[in-house]
């Protein structure tokens, strides 16, 4: 090695470039010294992970996005699952939320619930259902009430309503918010006013990323048809809201 070179690799050493060992020592990237330090950085844990039971193997998690437009409506849908190595991205797509966005505290302020919650029921408007979760026919007939009263968050059937089975909701399911319930005085009583009907379905026509009143809506239909087939009963799905 000339001078020249013996004081280049002396500067080098005493900066912490040069690895001893002579040439050939540069710490590259996949190197010993590289992999010792990658093992003391935890693993890529997602942020909703202490957040769901042990159980829970499958998630349908929606977050802000600015992937495709800059309203605070606008989001990203996320299925997640679990198994021996941690937790897996699946699948993601296009959605959107309540008009306002998120925190939603009472019926009609047009934002959308945070946290993490069951899903009560699926549903589409023709039978059988796509995919093995618990299922109900949406029908014309079909709504959840926001009346208040003995039924509000209350699946019903009312006579003469001929909206429940629109576009919008061919396919999805019921957020288990507010103790909806499938059936009058079945189950705990939601709280009066606190927000009623909560949805993840997918777009009317011409609308598919449109906000909504409070929902998610994924606005592919054939992605809110993919997910309602994916989700297992065995998995204790979640859906996490902004988490």
């Amino acid at each position: 090695m000339t001078r020249l070179g013996t004081l280049v690799a002396a500067l080098l050493l005493a900066l912490g470039l040069l690895a001893p060992g002579g040439p050939g020592g540069l710490l590259a990237p996949g190197g010993p010294a590289s992999v010792a330090a990658e093992a003391r950085i935890p693993a890529d844990v997602p942020t909703f992970a202490s957040a769901v039971p042990a159980s829970t193997t499958q998630v349908v998690r929606t977050i802000s996005s600015r992937r495709w437009c800059r309203q605070v409506y606008c989001t990203v849908t996320q299925a997640w699952r679990k198994d021996a190595a941690g937790w897996h991205l699946v699948r993601q797509f296009r959605s959107s939320i309540g008009a306002k966005g998120w925190g939603k505290q009472r019926e009609g302020d047009r934002r959308s619930p945070v946290g993490v919650f069951r899903i009560k029921v699926t549903f589409s408007t023709r039978s059988p259902g796509p995919g093995p979760m618990p299922w109900r026919q949406r029908r014309a007939t079909s709504v959840v009430s926001n009346t208040p009263g003995p039924n509000y968050n209350t699946w019903l059937e009312v006579p003469g309503v001929r909206s429940g089975n629109r576009p919008s909701m061919r396919w999805g399911w019921v957020v288990d918010y507010n103790h909806v319930r499938l059936a009058p005085g079945q189950g705990a009583q939601p709280v009066p006013g606190k927000g009623s009907g909560i949805f993840y379905h997918t777009s009317k026509p011409g609308h598919r990323w449109s906000p909504t009143a409070g929902c998610t809506q994924v606005g592919n239909p054939q992605g809110m048809r993919w997910l309602e087939r994916w989700l297992r009963p065995g998995a204790d799905p979640r859906v996490v809201q902004r988490l």
